[in-house]
């Protein structure tokens, strides 16, 4: 029997895996089903970089002496001189990517093209009997505990999800722009093509900019007219002073964790720029673009527009594969229809239990919202579990108790908090200091 499995293998549970790595008194295995570690593959562009500084990677705010730090990391690629003068906090996008490839290659028990399929209960309630198709073949395997850590699913209103199901080369997701966007599938040789970003955040701020240098060919003319809308009150920044920072930290968590569902719900719902906004430099960034090409008053060939709620959209049955809109404009109560090529949504990320727990959702207990009720510890509450077993039996998760643990429940530099945390409660005593992360702000007595 293993101690644990892990189910996904994005950058919380790789967090996880490096810890437990050197525990030799804990087995553990990760499933992830895809081929090899790549987080966010469809938002990697260039010059993007993390809204965390490097500080934030896998372990350092855990355990700063661990192998894994994106500094032993930087030391291994002979790149630690040149970050040196570089004198950045924040570090590209593609690198954190090919930081955590680097420590997933180093861990035995990161498993790769293996879904876990199910998973169920043992009998006498302390373990599980988990199902995986491991690189094309299926395989059982029993654990005492699992952790998940599938990540959040891009979300599209129901009408732009039906759209991009049929033609996803002109409705999309932002994580599938990359992927998915092709101006040679969209252009429109009798008018101008028009391509429309929604979302104020900040994946649809980066879309906005790699479109925005995109819409002139080399003999200076327009490709597309690229209009960005958002039903946002404005084109904000996330909030990103020291002070709004200490909200993820543990003090919080602690604090967040003992207030009632209803007040929980509250303080998430006014909390959406802490963590949503886009950066200060990314907005400066825009509008220097924008300053910078309607000099000698040129036209910009593109429109900027917030408070506009999208509230229906349809294809065109044609093989122009147009798309109609309707929006509200908040403010004014006013309505218009407009129609274009392309729309990229940036209409945020769902937290969902994956599908292999299906087996296991009418015992999980439920909050007044239909949240699964989470514990202080991280473990899910389900009705069959054993209160006598204290090392077995026990669903943790990650990344999916914003509204049980707060807005840090994402936040890459609270992961190795977590991950410290879900280690210590497996090995039964406090390995990683998980008091040490102090603040200087009290929340509440």
């Amino acid at each position: 029997m293993i101690d644990l499995i892990g189910i996904g293998l994005g950058p919380f549970n790789l967090s996880l895996a490096a810890l437990l790595s050197n525990q030799p008194n804990i087995t553990s295995k990760f499933f992830e089903q895809k081929g090899e570690f790549n987080w966010h593959r469809g938002m990697i562009f260039p010059y993007t970089t993390l809204q965390v500084p490097f500080m934030a990677d896998l372990v350092t705010l855990i355990d700063p002496t661990s192998p894994y730090t994106f500094l032993n990391y930087l030391h291994t690629q002979h790149r630690l001189l040149k970050f040196y003068f570089l004198e950045d906090f924040e570090i590209y996008r593609k690198e954190y990517n090919h930081y955590c490839q680097w420590v997933a290659g180093q861990l035995n028990s990161a498993v790769f093209d293996a879904k876990v399929i199910d998973v169920a209960l043992q009998e006498n309630g302390n373990g599980f009997t988990l199902t995986v198709c491991e690189h094309g073949k299926i395989q059982t395997y029993i654990a005492k505990n699992i952790v998940i850590g599938t990540g959040s699913q891009p979300l599209l209103p129901l009408f732009l999800q039906q759209i991009a199901e049929r033609a996803p080369h002109h409705c999309m997701h932002t994580a599938k722009f990359s992927e998915n966007f092709n101006f040679n599938h969209i252009r429109r040789t009798d008018t101008l093509t028009k391509v429309l970003v929604l979302g104020s955040g900040q994946s649809a701020a980066e879309v906005y900019q790699v479109l925005f240098d995109q819409q002139f060919d080399k003999n200076n003319e327009v490709n597309f007219q690229l209009d960005w809308l958002t039903r946002s009150a404005g084109f904000f920044p996330m909030e990103y002073t020291p002070l709004g920072l200490e909200h993820f930290s543990p003090a919080y968590i602690n604090y967040f964790y003992n207030l009632s569902p209803m007040t929980k719900a509250c303080a998430v719902s006014k909390q959406d720029l802490l963590h949503k906004g886009m950066s200060v430099n990314t907005i400066k960034a825009i509008y220097h673009q924008l300053y910078e090409r309607s000099i000698t008053n040129q036209e910009t060939y593109s429109s900027l527009m917030s408070n506009y709620e999208l509230l229906d959209a349809t294809l065109d049955n044609t093989s122009n594969n147009m798309i109609s809109l309707t929006f509200r404009q908040h403010e004014q109560d006013s309505r218009f229809s407009t129609e274009y090529d392309c729309v990229i949504a940036g209409t945020g990320y769902k937290d969902e239990l994956p599908q292999c727990l299906s087996g296991l959702f009418s015992a999980i207990e439920y909050d007044e919202f239909e949240q699964p009720k989470v514990n202080r510890n991280y473990t899910l509450r389900y009705q069959n579990y054993s209160k006598n077993a204290k090392d077995s039996g026990r669903i943790f998760v990650q990344n999916k108790e914003t509204h049980s643990h707060g807005v840090g429940a994402g936040d890459l530099g609270l992961g190795a908090y977590r991950a410290g945390y879900i280690a210590n409660e497996l090995m039964g005593r406090q390995v990683y200091d998980t008091e040490a992360l102090e603040i200087f702000q009290r929340f509440g007595e």
